[in-house]
């Protein structure tokens, strides 16, 4: 039975293959060429001296119906002249034809481009953003700004927003290469479309437009998340969510950075009320066009399994304020996977389940601020410091 539906899967294809319009041209196409080229051949050969095999007559059968005649070969024979006479006019109709189609062609395929209907196919490790925002514009630029290894091109994204209000973004020339489906994110057929298999992050954005409630956003969010991560289980997930309580079910679905937006303009607008300046705090520390003091890099391994006190003194040297470090870093399943492994190494059964609880209660890009100097650093594990401000003097 496998072997039978192995066989009408070929045929299948090859169907498929051969009833493709521009495929049937060039079919026609080359059957022209094969067919007059075996009458030149019959006829010129013996009687011309610039057909002395096959080949010269397939040579100048092509030249011929493609208009570019060099002259160095001419038909001698009347049989011969109105034969090379049928032959460019129907070699010219079937060009004409072929180009026609494949020009139709790439404009459909562009139009589909731009009405986000085709798959995104030929791209790897790329940069997947779901939803929409009132400053989306604003937002796409930020991201850029602060990714500086990321293209448009490896922008892929996905909303169901009308063409109309995607061509403001796409229409933008900064943004030039970027990438769009039309769809709802949540829908495992989309987020094939946009090779969700194959991409390296995930962000998700809370719509902000008022269409939809808060509940119904978080919802889709969270939906969103289990089906990537069931389909790539090593792409790195960003979702902005409203409600803390889908929060539990982020993290069971290894989730790897949620984003309170409620919650933490709250605690912006909550800490600004004590009148101590803390909103221009944050706002020096993370905003990019104010130098983006707050940075983090990964931690170099010649660090690694040494005390921070050695690393904390390296950063100093560089005119740099270590304020901490972020341990497990990057994918969640990721560095589960890799500590469970590790844990499994141990002989000892009491070692075992203790290193098996840990794991449970491991947290992925888990900060660590102020440790102290004899604290050991951990591999996958991250330096948070302040640069100096170089837009301000001394």
């Amino acid at each position: 039975m496998k072997n039978k539906k192995g066989i009408y899967d070929i045929v299948n294809r090859i169907k498929r293959f051969f009833s493709q319009q521009i495929i049937q041209i060039i079919i026609l196409l080359l059957s022209f060429i094969v067919f007059f080229s075996i009458v030149i051949f019959i006829i010129e050969f013996n009687r011309n001296d610039g057909i002395n095999n096959f080949f010269d007559a397939i040579y100048y059968i092509i030249i011929s119906i493609t208009s570019t005649g060099y002259g160095d070969i001419t038909a001698k024979t009347i049989a011969g002249k109105i034969t090379i006479m049928i032959g460019i006019f129907a070699g010219l109709l079937t060009i004409s034809l072929f180009t026609g189609t494949f020009a139709s062609i790439l404009v459909d395929v562009e139009l589909k481009k731009q009405r986000g209907v085709a798959a995104v196919k030929r791209i790897n490790n790329h940069f997947i953003i779901c939803g929409w925002k009132t400053d989306f514009i604003s937002l796409l630029r930020q991201i850029l700004t602060i990714n500086k290894d990321l293209e448009p091109s490896d922008i892929i994204m996905i909303n169901n927003e009308t063409p109309e209000t995607v061509q403001t973004v796409l229409s933008v020339p900064e943004f030039s290469g970027i990438n769009y489906i039309h769809g709802e994110y949540f829908d495992e057929n989309i987020l094939k479309k946009a090779s969700i298999e194959k991409a390296s992050q995930l962000l998700i954005l809370a719509d902000d437009t008022g269409r939809f409630s808060q509940s119904e956003i978080d919802s889709k969010n969270v939906m969103t998340v289990l089906i990537a991560k069931s389909l790539n289980k090593e792409i790195y997930t960003c979702v902005e969510i409203f409600d803390t309580k889908f929060e539990p079910s982020l993290k069971k679905a290894y989730c790897d950075e949620i984003i309170l937006s409620k919650y933490t303009t709250h605690l912006l607008i909550s800490q600004a009320s004590l009148k101590k300046g803390f909103s221009q705090v944050f706002d020096e520390l993370i905003n990019p066009t104010k130098g983006s003091q707050l940075k983090s890099e990964p931690i170099n391994e010649k660090f690694i399994g040494k005390m921070y006190k050695e690393l904390f003194e390296e950063y100093l040297k560089n005119n740099l304020l270590p304020i901490g470090v972020i341990e497990n870093v990057g994918n969640v399943f990721l560095r589960k996977k890799k500590a469970l492994k590790e844990a499994q190494k141990t002989p000892n059964m009491e070692k075992l389940v203790k290193n098996l609880k840990r794991i449970k209660t491991l947290r992925a890009n888990d900060p660590f601020f102020n440790p102290p100097f004899d604290y050991i650093i951990k591999e996958d594990s991250a330096i948070l410091y302040i640069a100096p401000n170089k837009s301000k003097g001394n």
